[in-house]
């Protein structure tokens, strides 16, 4: 990873005030009301109003001193307390904040009503709960600069958060999304909610807009690597952030983050729980124009682009134009009752990071495109004599083809074959500039009917494309790839107060988001004589070799698994809580329901895949086997109901001492597909009889509402309970001798969603695998593969087969030991197991805040964690260790090559491998996603945090950490040692960061001119802000799917697990790492890779058969017992900083003028090694 310096100029014009308000999600004011001498004191009146939209609210206090106003809209109040016989006291500046309560204590001394006292600052203690994160106000979230304005970074600002750095300000970042892990748990576990509707996805549960770590990215979909940044921004897997609902920071009134220890009141998940609110009018007109600029100028060359000496100097920085164009309006429709409020923002980014692409066509194609000349190219590069008349009329076509002006397949652009064959190719192709573009616009109207009932209702749309010129996986021009991304967000909110201690709040949500890849093309298949009996998609077409010097092939067309096919995902959420106050009880009731459809459109059906052995065969249109197309229906339509219930208890034992207590019911219903066309793989129901070598029943069994239902099988397929009940406890006390200090401590059990699509698809293997790989495979989409005399002109036949068959037919046609061992493939398949149980985290903290001074606050706390029931991909099928003691279907011995006469049978997956399975007839790669992995995460956190007083504030926020699991849910293999035993690949999670520390400053610098006149507007409002990121790197191992380890078991086909290299036995991991953490070159080594140790077993153990002669098998080798995730990634350090100006136009007319500066040290912070060989 890189990190390379950006210079960004915004141009902003104000109008009016700066509003203060927003209306949707509510919050409480409570505290008591004591005398001088610290007694209660009942009958006080409490009046409460909001300074933006004069809504005003009034209660009492209780005998006991005790009061508590409830649901109100967000916002910025002023609290008055007043009795006859003593001074009133009012506190302004009060903030109230979405889901949470603000504690206003009032002393009120001897003296007349008509006597005011005023304090100002709303109190920093949370004398309440034991919630653990912060609140950002609108204010905050403004001033801080933000290198895609996206809201997720802002949550790196809480304690326990973590994220990969943002790469850069690149097309490829979109709108800049992150993936967040917080206190230990995964980036699938977060919650999001925007003006109070839930808007997680059901996809893969992640909200990224790109992955930055290239070990995540296999088989994803992702496209070419650039400058050591990985181009991930038209895969939807990557990218599915850019269908996440991102409302603008200049429309944001409120972020919340809460990391833990939230109570039952919010939804079920296990991770950090992230709340947006948009912002409403007020009683005064208020708005703003704005520009965010960057453009090439502004740029610092990235770190490998720079070392890249093949670079031209003059193009060490690429090309980049960013735009972001904004504005806001809001305002009274009528005063104090009805407000209105929008926003839009547009975001246009154009770059040539992937503009280039390098290719290997034959070295002596020319612009001759006979079928004379190309028939000689292939004498010339391949020394195979073919005659034109030999020559497929459409290769010839196709070699003919033009694409603006130019052949499609290019003719060599490095004349040199010397040249050529050092650099790897002999083509350089320049294509269409990559691109991300946006428009987000919000509304909001709120209707205050009276001060006991209040409407509000918000919407956002969004729309958020990437285009990446070879995102498609061609090498030459022709075949980009879109990302069609966007949301829609609607809300309405109502509050009535039903009396004076009892409040109603109903809300009804909607929100679609959608995510899909398209890839374009120059030409349909007919265009170059190819029959697909009137397919327009064209295929995609591999020459394994183009020319035996280079030794290189050539691609292009679409990627099958990845070229066309997305999601969109419609939620209905309802929501109806009720909140009591019955004396020193505060009591919340609540359930929830969302009703959600994904809806997964796999149009890859239509995109065959055409392989040859090389050029010449090409020419000759000699297709081999191997090339496939997918017949049948791919598109899935999921859907899902999600309940919740609860009743939460706030009791106050003492003014200093409260109690919370709270009860959470959840109900993550299990994915059913409208047309139940989902299957499952059943370990109990397969049944295979050895005497006569037949398949009685495969264990696939098709859900219960399919037209082929197996009987007593659900809708799901799931048999185990998919819902939980959490209870939820804290104590908050504050002592008397000490009362600007509280101590807070609690405990938690959180329930987790254990089920998402993209745990329905095996990893990889067979051209249906990765996220999508579950509508491609059997039994209702059956591949077919090219005749032996398939032709490029009719790969498949003149004519189009038939639609499959009865799938549960082709279910019981599973090759049996008899086919195996001739070579036939045995079924792969991807499931979520149907014995699997909600995951669950038992969560604990304790923590102290001290507020030494009226504006600062200190927080020391320890937060804790154990995670139960994680999903792991785990290949059940995993072949067994076969030997005279332990046959395994009939097998005594185990190999996983065939080096030896005594090792004479080779199966499809190689070896002896696939009739060691527990279950004949499936691959051993078959995976199925199992709720059986752990996590445990122990952490210190400390915040000292000073609100704005003397035109300074600030937060620094550090965490000493340590997350440790069995998988990480990052990409889609298993990596560690043997999956079938999980807590063998015990280790540092995949995410960990020891040390994170995290500070945010705003600073306005001292007036030097406090006259009037052109100096004083020169010199006077200056302010600089920014973001101060310190960070350990995240952990990682060395892995290999290729045989070397666990061949014994897979031989080469490890398409599930990434087993772990280990190194040679007693060598320290001092003696293995050649570099540290800090000082990293990434241009030298950072392993010795010498201290590697392959496993390899002694010929006439683990059933490996003793050596009979020459060549010996010594290449069978087990799984390594090296630990997980032993080597740390470098310490990576970020500034990010502005300095602002600000312009008064006339007293409601402000221009601000702002330069900020991401990575202002120009310091490059790289990610774990990327190299593989």
């Amino acid at each position: 990873m890189f990190q390379n310096k950006s210079l960004l100029t915004l141009i902003a014009l104000v109008v009016s005030t700066p509003v203060l308000d927003a209306q949707g999600l509510l919050g409480t004011i409570l505290g008591s009301v004591a005398d001088s001498t610290g007694a209660a004191i009942e009958g006080v009146d409490v009046a409460v109003r909001n300074q933006a939209t004069n809504l005003k609210v009034a209660a009492k206090t209780a005998g006991n001193g005790l009061y508590q106003i409830s649901n109100l809209p967000i916002g910025t109040y002023a609290v008055t307390f007043s009795r006859d016989g003593f001074q009133s006291e009012v506190h302004s500046q009060i903030v109230v904040r979405a889901e949470q309560s603000t504690t206003v204590n009032g002393s009120l001394q001897p003296g007349t009503v008509s006597t005011t006292v005023e304090v100002k600052g709303t109190p920093l203690l949370n004398e309440t709960d034991v919630s653990n994160g912060y609140v950002l106000d609108e204010n905050n979230i403004r001033n801080v600069p933000l290198g895609t304005g996206s809201f997720t970074q802002l949550a790196l600002l809480a304690p326990g958060v973590s994220a990969d750095f943002l790469a850069g300000t690149s097309s490829n970042s979109g709108l800049g999304n992150q993936p967040i892990w917080a206190n230990g748990q995964r980036d699938s576990s977060n919650s999001f909610t925007i003006n109070g509707v839930n808007s997680d996805n059901l996809f893969s549960g992640k909200n990224g807009s790109q992955v930055d770590s290239s070990r995540f990215t296999l088989n994803t979909g992702q496209g070419n690597s650039v400058a050591g940044e990985v181009r991930t921004n038209t895969s939807v897997y990557d990218a599915i952030g850019q269908a996440l609902p991102s409302p603008p920071q200049e429309a944001l009134q409120e972020m919340r983050v809460n990391t833990a220890m939230f109570d039952a009141t919010q939804t079920a998940r296990s991770g950090a729980h992230i709340a947006l609110i948009t912002k409403s009018g007020s009683n005064a007109f208020h708005g703003e124009v704005y520009e965010y600029f960057q453009n090439t100028i502004f740029n610092a060359a990235p770190f490998f682009r720079n070392a890249n000496t093949s670079i031209p100097g003059s193009q060490k920085v690429a090309p980049l134009h960013y735009n972001r164009p904004g504005g806001t309006l809001g305002g009274p429709i009528v005063k104090d009752k009805l407000f209105f409020f929008a926003s839009w923002q547009g975001l246009r980014i154009s770059d040539n990071l992937a503009g280039t692409q390098t290719a290997t066509v034959p070295q002596h194609l020319t612009n001759d495109r006979s079928a004379t000349a190309l028939a000689a190219v292939a004498q010339q590069d391949l020394g195979v004599t073919i005659s034109p008349a030999q020559v497929n009329p459409a290769a010839l076509q196709l070699m003919n083809l033009k694409v603006n002006g130019t052949y499609f397949i290019p003719t060599p652009t490095i004349a040199d074959p010397v040249t050529a064959k050092a650099l790897g190719y002999n083509v350089t192709v320049t294509g269409a500039p990559s691109t991300s573009q946006a428009d987000i616009g919000t509304v909001s109207v709120d209707y205050n009917w009276s001060p006991h009932d209040r409407l509000s209702a918000k919407a956002l749309y969004q729309d958020s494309p990437n285009f990446n010129p070879y995102g498609g996986g061609s090498a030459i021009n022709g075949f980009g790839k879109s990302l069609d991304a966007g949301a829609v967000l609607g809300a309405i909110d109502n509050t009535t107060v039903l009396g004076p201690n009892l409040t109603w709040e109903n809300r009804a949500g909607f929100v679609r988001q959608r995510a899909y890849a398209t890839t374009s093309q120059p030409f349909a298949p007919s265009d170059a004589g190819i029959n697909l009996w009137g397919i327009s998609t064209f295929p995609q077409i591999s020459m394994t070799t183009v020319d035996s010097n280079l030794n290189k092939g050539l691609s292009f067309g679409p990627s099958g698994n990845f070229a066309n096919v997305g999601i969109f995902q419609n939620k209905w959420d309802l929501n109806s809580n009720l909140n009591w106050v019955a004396g020193r009880h505060t009591l919340y009731f609540g359930v929830n329901w969302a009703h959600t459809q994904l809806n997964v459109i796999n149009n890859n059906t239509d995109a065959a895949s055409l392989s040859f052995t090389n050029f010449a065969t090409f020419l000759q249109g000699s297709v081999l086997p191997a090339s496939t197309f997918y017949n049948g229906a791919a598109n899935r339509y999921y859907r899902a109901d999600q309940i919740g219930a609860f009743v939460q208890d706030n009791y106050k034992l003492k003014r200093n001492l409260t109690v919370n207590f709270g009860l959470r019911y959840d109900f993550e219903g299990p994915l059913t597909e409208k047309y139940g066309t989902l299957v499952n793989f059943d370990s109990d129901q397969y049944k295979y009889d050895a005497a006569t070598d037949t398949i009685l029943n495969s264990g696939l069994v098709f859900a219960g509402n399919s037209k082929y239902a197996t009987g007593g099988v659900s809708d799901s397929t799931l048999k185990n309970r998919q819902w939980g009940v959490g209870p939820r406890a804290g104590i908050v006390w504050s002592p008397r001798f000490l009362s600007n200090l509280t101590i807070r401590g609690g405990y938690g059990l959180y329930f987790d969603r254990g089920e998402y699509f993209t745990f329905f698809s095996p990893g990889a293997g067979r051209g249906f695998s990765g996220p999508f790989g579950v509508t491609m495979q059997l039994p209702f989409t059956v591949p077919v593969s090219a005749p032996t005399s398939a032709t490029l002109s009719d790969p498949f036949g003149p004519t189009p087969p038939g639609a499959p068959g009865d799938p549960s037919i082709l279910a019981r046609q599973l090759p049996n030991m008899a086919k195996i061992t001739a070579g036939s493939a045995p079924y792969i398949f991807g499931g979520y197991d149907a014995h699997n149980t909600l995951p669950y985290v038992q969560n604990w903290s304790f923590d102290v805040q001290y507020q030494p001074l009226d504006s600062w606050i200190l927080t020391l706390g320890y937060v804790g964690n154990h995670g139960s029931n994680q999903v792991l991909p785990v290949p059940f099928n995993q072949p067994g260790i076969a030997t005279a003691d332990n046959s395994i279907h009939g097998q005594t011995s185990s190999y996983g090559f065939n080096i030896q006469s005594n090792e004479p049978i080779a199966t499809f997956e190689g070896g002896n491998s696939d009739l060691r399975v527990p279950y004949l007839g499936y691959s051993s790669n078959s995976v199925l996603y199992q709720t059986v992995g752990m996590s445990n995460y122990n952490a210190l956190q400390a915040t000292v945090k000073k609100r704005f007083s003397r035109g300074f504030q600030t937060t620094v926020s550090y965490t000493w950490s340590h997350a440790l699991d069995e998988q990480s849910n990052l990409g889609v293999f298993f990596n560690g040692n043997n999956p079938l035993e999980p807590s063998q690949s015990y280790g540092t999670a995949t995410f960990d960061r020891t040390h994170v520390l995290t500070s945010t400053y705003y600073y306005e610098l001292p007036k030097v001119q406090t006259k009037s006149g052109w100096l004083a507007a020169i010199a006077n409002d200056w302010a600089l802000t920014g973001v101060v990121d310190l960070q350990s790197g995240q952990p990682y191992n060395l892995y290999d799917f290729s045989g070397a380890v666990a061949g014994l078991y897979n031989s080469t086909t490890i398409n599930v697990a990434d087993p772990l290299l280990g190194f040679t036995p007693g060598t320290p991991l001092s003696q293995v790492v050649l570099q540290g953490t800090t000082g990293v070159n990434p241009l030298k080594p950072t392993i010795d890779t010498s201290k590697i140790y392959i496993p390899a077993v002694q010929p006439g153990t683990h059933g490996v058969p003793a050596c009979t002669g020459s060549p010996c098998d010594i290449y069978e080798t087990l799984f390594s017992n090296n630990g997980r995730n032993t080597f740390r990634g470098p310490f990576q350090s970020r500034w990010d900083g502005a300095l602002a100006k600000r312009f008064s136009i006339t007293e409601r007319v402000k221009a601000d003028l702002r330069w900020e500066v991401f990575n202002v040290f120009n310091h490059p912070d790289f990610d774990v090694p990327a190299t593989s060989s």
